[in-house]
């Protein structure tokens, strides 16, 4: 769900927040993107006092005090790991990027917040296209099996608005899809379109915000050609929905009744929380192949590039080919492995490609039934050269007991995992799992209910990997 709330908290959260509760109650999204939110105070309001009365599991992901006001992301744990926000930063606010993984699949979804420059004379569309174009250079990066979407307030006006074209257009690869263009008409505000509506649903004023009735299309849900094609994250068709908009109400408040869409009293709640009303869409997280492949990853390391991968079930698996490329669209066949032709149970697959090639790489799985149908995976991506300055030193003491000091060093902040694993590479610890900024680091790791033995402790960092072997003494 994507929902602007109106200059949150304001000094009417409090009369607001039973309207919040009543729309998302009759909702219950499990990820919602709220717009201008003045603080992490407010998101953090809006989670306690709206979303945990819905559902208890509710969390929020870190917020980034930018220009203006912002978005806060709040999203059902119990399905998912929030990752990570990183800012986009434009002339004007910024746009939010918000990595979150499926803790059922473990598939990755990125999603894009914004909130583009209003109004709708010359200078103003001019500065949300230079927004958009903020936008695209980043998704135009991502590398090609990416699930990505973006949604919020875009205040655009028309499908011919250059802001919007650049959004669509798919001369590179980091374009959207909007399910809905063709069933608009090139203006979005006249009431042919009354039904896709989300701006304005009151027609008075008060506690601020924008009158008039519901005659704008500004808050969209627009997704990647991957979420949009089958298999993986998969939007549903005809799931999209302007929430509350009957259709019946073009320049007209949302709770003069009837309303055909909800009843009156979510029909109130829309009309008294906000100047906007939610858009919300489904989406799937599932595989439809015969192999259920739940998790495709690779890194660098000294002795190649390491790929690692894990299937759920298996039904008359032959086995998988491994292809590389350097351009992402010509391969090569690097390998195969051996499939496990039917399973119920995990199975996990490793290979090492001893390639010497420099720059950046791609790969991807061919996977192969017994009768020799073939279904390819989503492309990773894989990036240049280990950089200078991410190190891993060897644990301290070693042979030790009980307990043993590791260090290393980042060239820059990102995510790391530190991980220990036994000698036939089943993972036994998590030392650490985060955000860690650059320089260097040190942790203990004190064995819990491990044999004495060999272990290989791994570092992972930004796509990047480094290992190290310790004796643990009894």
């Amino acid at each position: 769900m994507t929902y602007n709330v109106l200059n949150y908290p304001g000094s009417t959260a409090a009369q607001r927040n039973p309207y919040f509760i009543t729309i998302m109650n009759a909702v219950q999204p499990d990820i919602v993107v709220i717009g201008e939110m003045a603080s992490s105070s407010a998101v953090s309001n809006f989670l306690n006092n709206v979303m945990k009365p819905v559902f208890s599991d509710y969390a929020m992901g870190t917020f980034i005090d930018g220009p203006d006001t912002d978005h806060g992301i709040i999203y059902r744990s119990s399905k998912f790991n929030f990752i990570s926000t990183t800012p986009i930063s434009t002339a004007l606010r910024n746009i939010d990027q918000y990595k979150l993984n499926s803790i059922s699949t473990l598939d990755t979804l990125l999603i894009y917040a914004v909130h583009l420059k209003a109004s709708n004379d010359t200078t103003d569309r001019v500065k949300r296209s230079a927004e958009v174009d903020s936008l695209r250079k980043v998704t135009d990066k991502l590398h090609p099996g990416a699930n990505f979407i973006v949604l919020g307030d875009f205040n655009i006006y028309k499908s011919t608005e250059v802001a919007y074209q650049k959004l669509l257009s798919s001369t590179k690869s980091g374009y959207f899809l909007d399910w809905l263009k063709d069933s608009l008409t090139t203006t979005w505000n006249n009431s042919a379109n009354a039904k896709y509506h989300t701006q304005s649903p009151r027609l008075r004023s008060f506690d601020g915000g924008i009158t008039g009735g519901l005659d704008d299309r500004f808050d969209m849900i627009l997704m990647s050609q991957t979420v949009w094609d089958i298999g993986g994250i998969r939007f549903i068709p005809g799931s999209m929905v302007a929430y509350g908009n009957d259709g019946n109400h073009y320049n007209d408040s949302i709770n003069s009744p009837p309303n055909t869409a909800v009843g009156q009293t979510i029909a109130d709640a829309i009309h008294y929380a906000s100047d906007h009303i939610p858009v919300f869409a489904s989406f799937s997280f599932d595989t439809p192949l015969p192999v259920e492949l739940v998790s495709f990853s690779g890194v660098r390391t000294s002795a190649g590039i390491k790929l690692l991968w894990k299937t759920a079930t298996e039904i008359n698996n032959y086995g998988f080919d491994i292809e590389r490329s350097s351009n992402s669209s010509e391969w090569i066949t690097v390998g195969f492995i051996e499939g496990h032709n039917n399973s119920n149970s995990p199975r996990y697959y490793e290979y090492i490609d001893k390639t010497k090639e420099a720059g950046k790489l791609y790969y991807r799985l061919k996977q192969i039934d017994n009768d020799g149908t073939t279904e390819y995976s989503n492309t990773i991506e894989i990036r240049e050269s280990i950089p200078s300055g991410f190190n891993l030193d060897q644990n301290y003491p070693n042979p030790f007991n009980p307990e043993t000091r590791i260090s290393y060093t980042l060239p820059e902040s990102g995510h790391v995992a530190l991980r220990v694993f036994d000698m036939i590479g089943s993972e036994v610890a998590t030392i650490q799992n985060g955000e860690k900024e650059a320089g260097r680091h040190e942790v203990d790791f004190i064995p819990k209910g491990l044999a004495a033995g060999n272990y290989i402790y791994r570092l992972s960092w930004n796509g990047f990997s480094l290992s190290g072997k310790m004796l643990y003494l009894p």
